[in-house]
């Protein structure tokens, strides 16, 4: 049943890919027979040519796999235009391997198809156009003229012609293209909106008609209107306004209207093609930059909103914790006399369940000051104390406090600190506080008997603390989430541990808020892991001011 489901989808894959391989190839040819009626040399050199623009975007779009649809509509197109049924080979290979070859150097320049970057627009003008179509340039032109259909005097023009259709082809046809392409998040822009662009479009078709109807060389006019579009509706705006003045240009040129009227076919194509670049450099520049700025505002927006839901988070938090706090307190400190017996020695019955409730209670207290001091940090308003520390000094100091849960678990900690003072510029109470999450999570995370090292190092204008266990360890997966919020182990004999996961992701703020950084050295499952604190070395020990007011 299973085998016949797979072949079913297969087939179903195979459908579609065949089925969008025929659309490509059907609009690639559509497009090259109309554009054909532009063409300057030999019937099929066009000062503008869709097609690539149309291969661009389906390998960026369906990927490189579509290879067959271009070369298909190619060849399909160059085969009763060729001189020969190879040389149309060969160009079509040449059209196939030019959109290929710029969609290659996109992907490796990091191209985004939204072309919401400044960086986008330049690339796709560059290595998508004036680099990438020299492929199809050089191998079309180089048939026509081995072939004898082209004189070899004449290659220059031709391939300037060449180059100049396919790039401007990706210049105005692929930003149109790609502007038309679903995104997720792209809203519609409503019919008033729609009426306006559509308006804006007629007006500058009008314009650019006009202008290219003198003599008067003032064509650039159209720039401002371009401009409009850009700025008024970003891609949407610019690719078709771009696309429809240069529509207009390449008609006045085949027609030798306008400024093209007395121009040679070499004149006219760096007249064409500086119109052109010019077109396409500031109405994609200008729509990068829209929306550049209109991102800068929604992540300032986004900002601004986000630094007061933490604000109002840890105003909840501290509150609740003002509240509790003193009620947590009270039962913890009665729980203790009835369990010390001040009160007279509890009934027997008593004493486990009394032991859970200041255990309970303990948990308690302990959760609720993760919460606020991790709350207090992501606000950045944890007050820190920084002054001189010898990192020696804290790690005793932490090894010492955890030595009452040392002897009921029956660990080891060997402690390795060496004569020279590791100074540091810290919060003692803070690194005290990462250590004793590392020091409880080493005794908390093992199967048996924990053996903890711990040791204070001066190292590479560095202080390190390392410690190191013989614990459970840590997966890949959990690795890569072990400083995470809330993140707990997923090992069912832990499930039981109590704690809101916020030892670690705590820790890990502390220490950068001292200058500092923790990070997982190494763990391995079954052997143990090993944790480093680094601290800036403080560059000497503060001199206390002599009685005398520090006179000598």
């Amino acid at each position: 049943m299973l085998a016949v489901a797979a072949r079913h989808r297969d087939g179903v894959q195979t459908v579609k890919y065949l089925g969008r391989l025929a659309g490509v190839a059907l609009a690639y040819w559509v497009a090259a027979r109309l554009s054909l009626n532009l063409a300057l040399v030999h019937g099929q050199v066009t000062p503008i040519w869709p097609p690539t623009g149309i291969a661009l975007v389906t390998f960026l779009l369906l990927g490189r796999r579509m290879w067959p649809a271009i070369a298909l509509g190619a060849l399909a197109v160059n085969l009763p235009l060729g001189p020969s049924p190879l040389g149309a080979a060969f160009i079509a290979c040449g059209n196939t391997l030019a959109p290929l070859v710029s969609a290659e150097l996109l992907r490796r320049a990091g191209f985004r198809r939204q072309l919401d970057r400044m960086r986008d627009a330049v690339a796709i003008v560059v290595l998508g156009a004036l680099f990438g179509m020299t492929v199809s340039a050089t191998i079309g032109s180089s048939v026509l003229t081995l072939s004898g259909v082209v004189p070899m005097n004449n290659f220059a023009s031709t391939w300037a012609v060449w180059w100049a259709g396919d790039a401007m082809g990706v210049l105005l046809v692929a930003p149109m293209l790609l502007s038309l392409a679903p995104r997720p998040g792209l809203r519609h822009m409503g019919w008033r909106r729609s009426a306006e662009l559509t308006a804006l479009l007629a007006g500058i078709g009008v314009v650019t008609y006009f202008l290219f109807e003198n003599q008067f060389r003032i064509e650039y006019l159209v720039l401002p209107l371009i401009a409009v579009a850009a700025w008024r509706f970003r891609l949407a705006g610019a690719a078709p306004a771009a696309l429809i003045a240069s529509v207009i240009a390449a008609w006045a040129a085949v027609n030798a209207v306008g400024p093209f009227a007395s121009e040679s076919l070499l004149e006219k194509m760096v007249t064409l093609q500086a119109f052109n670049v010019s077109l396409s450099l500031a109405s994609f520049l200008l729509a990068s930059f829209a929306d550049a700025r209109l991102q800068r505002e929604e992540m300032t927006r986004l900002y601004a909103s986000a630094s007061l839901a933490i604000a109002a988070k840890t105003g909840a938090i501290d509150a609740a914790a003002h509240e509790l706090g003193p009620p947590v307190a009270v039962l913890t400190s009665y729980l203790a006399i009835l369990s010390n017996g001040n009160l007279g020695p509890p009934p027997p019955k008593w004493r486990a369940s009394l032991n859970v409730m200041a255990d309970k209670a303990w948990q308690v207290n302990q959760v609720m000051n993760e919460l606020v001091e991790a709350a207090r940090i992501e606000s950045k308003t944890q007050p820190t104390n920084r002054a001189y520390l010898d990192l020696r000094d804290a790690v005793q100091k932490a090894v010492e406090r955890a030595g009452p849960r040392v002897e009921v678990s029956g660990a080891r900690i060997a402690t390795t600190l060496g004569p020279e003072a590791v100074p540091v510029d810290a919060d003692a109470r803070q690194i005290g506080r990462i250590l004793d999450n590392l020091i409880n999570n080493s005794l908390t995370y093992a199967a048996r008997p924990p053996r903890l090292k711990l040791d204070a190092v001066a190292e590479r204008g560095r202080a390190v603390v390392h410690v190191i266990d013989n614990g459970v360890g840590m997966s890949p997966l959990e690795r890569a989430r072990v400083f995470q919020p809330f993140h707990r182990t997923q090992d069912p004999a832990f499930s039981s541990v109590p704690g809101a996961g916020l030892g670690l992701y705590t820790s890990r703020k502390l220490a950068e808020v001292n200058q500092g950084r923790l990070s997982l050295e190494r763990s391995e499952p079954g052997v143990g892991t090993c944790f480093a604190l680094e601290l800036p070395l403080a560059k000497s020990k503060p001199v206390a001011p002599s009685a005398n007011g520090g006179r000598p």
